[in-house]
């Protein structure tokens, strides 16, 4: 189901999972499980950053690509260890290009013991990139980097004559979240905002941070109705197919908040025990690729503790 190529038909419907071209200059280079973005252009761009022993992997694509060229920009949806890993191999590579992100963004990377978690997860992810077949660099380290520019909700930045990236504050997968617009193709890359999909066809539900500004941040996302809808990982979805999606993702958002607070209630809310069930529902199921354990086992809880606030919060 990997490798190069287009579009999947699957039963009539179209869902992009390889690498290569999307639409027009619309590209996914280096995994689908693990992908960075490219839009050709005047000034080309790049959306999020992977894993760091992927650095090498993500650059030959992009240059197979750009020839001589360097994107111009790095947009960063947020800074987890899978989406921001391999940007100071991005810089080093193509020093003029400026790293886009939130101001939390930036506050995050500046926190030592944030650097350490990233670069932990970072080097876990050896373990799901000899799972996917591909090559990377064992034993790289991540090394901290500097924001170039902050943006916010409602920002755009031209990158080409009638074309720009819109910035659209999505918090709840994590508070520095953004999703962007690309503006005169609509597409939209929507990051674990609008959930993160797996192979079984199950929605994984991400609200790491607050589920209440998860589920507002969804349908925002929704209402947009994207002509091309890029989750974080795997899937890429087109066309009718982005809003098919979409809707599911909510229905998915809705029926985890169902399930954990069925799970609280017949387990005294002990989140060991919750984890244990959450984790045998949606992760031993799923065949792969999927999250490296360490980084999920940390994210589950997170995600249980959003759900029991805002379940809290509803029946106090």
């Amino acid at each position: 189901m990997y490798g190069s190529g287009g579009l999947n038909n699957c039963g009539g419907r179209v869902i992009f999972s390889q690498t290569g071209k999307i639409y027009d200059d619309f590209f996914v280079v280096g995994h689908p499980a693990v992908p960075v973005y490219l839009l050709d252009g005047p000034q080309p761009v790049i959306f999020d950053a992977g894993f760091t022993l992927l650095g090498e992997l993500y650059t030959t694509e992009i240059e197979k690509i750009l020839g001589s060229r360097a994107p111009a920009f790095c947009f960063l949806t947020h800074a987890h260890f899978d989406h921001c890993g391999a940007v100071a191999a991005f810089k080093r590579r193509y020093p003029r290009m400026e790293v886009v992100a939130s101001r939390k963004a930036g506050e995050i990377l500046k926190r030592p013991s944030a650097v350490e978690r990233i670069r932990y997860l970072n080097l876990a992810a050896e373990v799901l990139v000899a799972q996917i077949g591909v090559n990377g660099t064992p034993g790289a380290h991540f090394e901290p980097f500097d924001i170039d520019r902050y943006v916010q909700e409602g920002d755009r930045v031209e990158i080409a004559t009638g074309c720009c990236v819109e910035v659209i504050a999505s918090p709840g997968h994590t508070w520095d979240c953004l999703s962007y617009r690309i503006s005169d193709k609509n597409i939209l890359l929507s990051s674990e905002a609008a959930g993160q999909p797996d192979q079984t066809g199950y929605i994984v539900t991400d609200c790491l941070a607050d589920y209440d500004c998860y589920l507002a941040s969804l349908q925002q996302l929704k209402a947009l109705t994207p002509d091309v809808l890029c989750p974080g990982h795997i899937f890429v979805y087109s066309a009718e197919d982005a809003s098919a999606y979409l809707e599911r993702a909510q229905a998915a958002c809705i029926d985890f908040f169902n399930l954990v607070s069925a799970c609280a209630r017949e387990e005294n809310e002990d989140v060991d025990r919750i984890k244990q069930r959450i984790r045998a529902h949606e992760y031993d199921v799923n065949p792969g690729p999927k999250q490296p354990e360490p980084a999920y086992l940390i994210n589950l809880e997170a995600r249980i503790k959003a759900v029991l606030k805002a379940d809290s919060m509803t029946t106090g």
